[in-house]
C-alpha cells in the first residue's frame, strides 16, 4: 500500500478523515496484544529457534534483505534454516511449503507471492512455508523439514506463534521524523504504523534500514534520541547492485544516463534515490506495492523507456512479477553493516537454543 505523503496537503486531509479508525484501531491491536502476553489465546511453540524479523510499519523497511542475511549467516554456522513468510501478492490462498531443493525451478508467484520466490532464488537449500497463519506454517514446516532455526518475515504483530528474539527493522529517516523531528506517527488506516513507536519495547534488538538517507549527524542524533531502547541499535546501508542479464553493471555506467525506475514497491522512492546516487537521471514508473503487472503494463514501460530515451530498470522483487526476459536491468539490494553492534543477539540466538529453556 503506497500512502500519500504525511505533509502533502492531500495526506494531512487523509488522515484527519481517518482519525477515528485508526483509533479504533490502535485500541483493537493493543488488545489482542495483551491477551496473548496474558495468556488468553493459546501460543504455538516450535522445538527450535524462530526468530521474527519485523516492524512496526507496513512495507518499505527492508526486512527481505534482513531474513536473506540472517538465513546466510545460520548457514555459515553450520545450521539449517528455514523461512515462514506470509507470501504477499500471491494469488494462491492455500498454505505451501517449498522444499527448494537446490537444482529445483523457483515456485512460482502466483503460489508463494514475490518476496517468498526472491529468497528461493539467493538460498537455494533453504525450505520456506507460505500462509497467513504463520503458526500452521511453523508446524507444517518443522514436521516436514526439521529445521534447526525458524526465520519469521514480518511476524512482529503474529502473536500466536511464540518467538525467541524480535528483530526489528525501521526505515531510519522515518525513525528519524519521529524521534529525531518529533513527527507525529499515525496508525492504520491514516498512516503507516501497525503500532505506536512505543512498541518498541518488544524488540530485542533495532536495525535502522536503508541509513544512507540521513547525514551522519543525523543518524547520530537519532542513536541518541533511541537510548532508552535496552537492546543492541544497528544501523545498515542499502547498495544498488546492477544487472543486465548475467552481467554484473558497474556504476560507472549509470553516470549520467537517463533511467525509467520500474517498479511496485511501499517505498518506489528509495528505490530511485539509489539509482541517482549511482548517477542516474531518474524519472519513476510506479505502482503499488506488490503489484501484479499485467502485459500490456510491462509492454508500456518498454515503449515509454524507448520513446524517452532512457535506461529501463527494476528490482529485483519486481522482476519475479515481470515476463521472463523481460528488457530490463535488474537492482540487487545488498545491506553493509555501519557496525557490529547488531550481530551480537543474532549470535546469541545461533549459539543457543532458547526454545528449550
Amino acid at each position: 500500500m503506497n500512502l500519500p505523503s504525511m505533509d502533502s496537503p492531500g495526506g494531512v486531509w487523509w488522515r484527519a478523515v481517518l482519525w477515528g479508525p485508526a483509533r479504533l484501531f490502535g485500541v483493537a491491536t493493543a488488545a489482542r496484544a495483551r491477551a496473548y502476553q496474558r495468556g488468553f489465546f493459546e501460543t504455538v511453540r516450535i522445538p527450535v529457534p524462530v526468530v521474527c524479523v519485523g516492524n512496526l510499519t507496513v512495507g518499505g523497511s527492508g526486512k527481505t534483505p534482513v531474513v536473506e542475511w540472517l538465513a546466510e549467516r545460520w548457514i555459515a554456522a553450520g545450521r539449517r534454516p528455514a523461512i515462514l513468510s506470509r507470501g504477499f501478492g500471491r494469488s494462491a490462498r492455500a498454505p505451501a511449503l517449498v522444499p527448494n531443493r537446490p537444482g529445483d525451478a523457483p515456485p512460482s508467484v502466483e503460489s508463494v507471492g514475490d518476496e517468498p520466490r526472491w529468497l528461493a532464488g539467493r538460498l537455494p537449500g533453504v525450505p520456506l512455508g507460505i500462509g497467513a497463519d504463520r503458526a500452521r506454517s511453523a508446524e507444517r514446516v518443522w514436521e516436514e523439514f526439521r529445521p534447526e532455526v525458524l526465520i519469521l518475515d514480518d511476524g512482529l504483530q503474529h502473536h500466536r506463534l511464540h518467538r525467541d528474539r524480535n528483530l526489528i527493522c525501521l526505515d531510519a529517516r522515518l525513525a528519524h521524523g519521529v524521534w529525531g523531528e518529533g513527527r507525529s506517527a499515525p496508525l492504520l488506516p491514516a498512516g503507516p504504523w501497525r503500532e505506536p513507536p512505543s512498541a518498541l519495547v518488544r524488540g530485542d534488538a533495532l536495525l535502522l534500514t536503508r541509513a544512507e538517507r540521513l547525514d551522519p549527524s543525523q543518524r547520530e542524533n537519532l542513536r541518541q534520541r533511541l537510548s532508552f531502547f535496552s537492546g543492541p541499535i544497528g544501523v545498515a546501508h542499502y547498495r544498488l547492485r546492477l544487472r543486465d542479464g548475467e552481467r554484473a553493471v558497474p556504476a560507472s555506467e549509470m553516470t549520467g544516463r537517463p533511467v525509467l525506475a520500474l517498479s511496485g514497491l511501499a517505498d518506489p522512492a528509495s528505490f530511485e534515490e539509489g539509482l541517482a546516487r549511482l548517477g542516474g537521471q531518474v524519472v519513476g514508473e510506479r505502482f503499488g506495492d506488490h503489484h501484479a503487472f499485467s502485459a500490456s503494463e510491462a509492454a508500456r514501460a518498454v515503449e515509454r523507456a524507448r520513446r524517452e530515451g532512457r535506461l529501463l530498470i527494476t528490482t529485483e522483487k519486481d522482476a519475479q512479477r515481470l515476463p521472463p526476459g523481460f528488457p530490463a536491468w535488474v537492482a540487487r539490494l545488498d545491506l553493509e553493516w555501519e557496525d557490529t553492534a547488531w550481530t551480537t543477539v543474532v549470535d546469541s540466538a545461533i549459539g543457543s537454543n532458547p526454545s528449550a529453556s
